[in-house]
């Protein structure tokens, strides 16, 4: 029996130092043996949130994830929770503030975070809720996760190779302004970037091609700043996600009923989303009626996408969607709980 022992502890023995090395870099602070908070991945968000419930919560998609905390505190005077995380869809959203709710239900204060974007039918991506309200409950299917194993092993690797953290921001030179000696109308990646959009937000052909030189640069940014601006509604596939938006208008007669106090935010985009992809495909008008009821459900709506735009210098922003979090998010951050306030 101690021979049969030995033998099967040395067989696991792989499996238990492969565990170890798991638990130690996994990407997320699952188990909480580490300072950090364990990034802005909805596992992380969520875990670190039951850790330590707080009744103020921010919610939404990478454009509410990246808020300087301390600052948050200090403007609005008093502690938040960031439960936001990137990709998040509107439903997911909204599943994320019940399941927490259920889990403390002496939330106070909610600030969720809307756009056009993920108000969209076409964008869709897959609600993620109840898979990891099973990873929350249940840490073996967090540990036998396989896409938690392989971002673990990118950790590994990228400390191994020394590289840091990427943040969302830049400074930018006069060249990202001009294309072939001609200036462009605005500046290249944010050109770049209204172009992704169309993807979501205009029928399959609406724009040619776009071409990247060798440095991974649009190629062709005049080109493509022409075709959108050249865009027509007809070829628009934007329309209100009803389904959603009835959802998120529910919510809000929930946190009313409970005494939540609910702002629904909607955050700036630089000017070029508006010029290149909301004007040209009629989005600024198809997103009236849902304006229209969200300014009726009774939550506090501070929107800055349309009606608020502060219609700041492109500098402010790290691409069309997201502000750049050394020289713009300290002032958007003061702004938006200056306001929650």
């Amino acid at each position: 029996m101690k021979k049969f022992l030995a033998k099967l502890a040395l067989a696991l023995l792989p499996l238990a130092v492969y565990l170890a090395v798991f638990v130690a870099f996994e990407p997320n602070n699952y188990f909480g043996l580490r300072q950090d908070a364990g990034g802005n991945a909805p596992i992380a968000r969520l875990r670190a949130y039951l850790s330590d419930p707080q009744p103020n919560i921010l919610l939404g998609d990478s454009r509410m994830a990246h808020f300087d905390m301390e600052l948050v505190e200090q403007v609005a005077g008093e502690g938040w929770a960031n439960v936001s995380y990137g990709g998040a869809s509107l439903e997911e959203s909204i599943d994320e503030f019940y399941y927490l709710y259920d889990q403390n239900p002496d939330i106070e204060r909610v600030v969720f975070g809307l756009s056009f974007y993920t108000l969209n039918a076409a964008y869709r991506t897959a609600n993620r809720m109840a898979a990891i309200e099973t990873q929350l409950e249940n840490p073996a299917a967090y540990l036998f996760n396989l896409e938690y194993n392989i971002n673990t092993l990118t950790v590994i690797g990228d400390k191994l190779a020394g590289r840091p953290d990427v943040e969302e921001t830049a400074e930018h030179t006069p060249d990202e302004y001009e294309e072939s000696g001609a200036p462009l109308p605005f500046r290249r990646d944010l050109i770049d970037y209204a172009a992704t959009l169309y993807g979501n937000c205009a029928v399959s052909g609406a724009l040619p091609e776009r071409i990247y030189d060798e440095e991974g640069n649009l190629a062709n940014a005049a080109e493509m700043a022409a075709a959108m601006l050249a865009a027509t509604p007809d070829q628009s596939r934007f329309s209100i996600n009803e389904e959603a938006l009835e959802k998120l208008l529910d919510l809000a007669g929930f946190c009313a009923e409970k005494g939540i106090a609910l702002t629904i935010v909607l955050p700036p985009m630089e000017q070029s989303v508006r010029a290149l992809v909301c004007e040209p495909l009629g989005i600024d008008e198809a997103m009236q009626p849902a304006l229209a009821a969200l300014e009726d459900c009774g939550a506090l709506v501070l929107d800055y996408e349309w009606a608020n735009d502060p219609a700041w210098p492109d500098a402010m922003f790290y691409d069309g969607f997201h502000i750049d979090t050394v020289h713009g998010l300290p002032t958007w951050t003061e702004i938006l709980f200056s306001e929650v306030a």
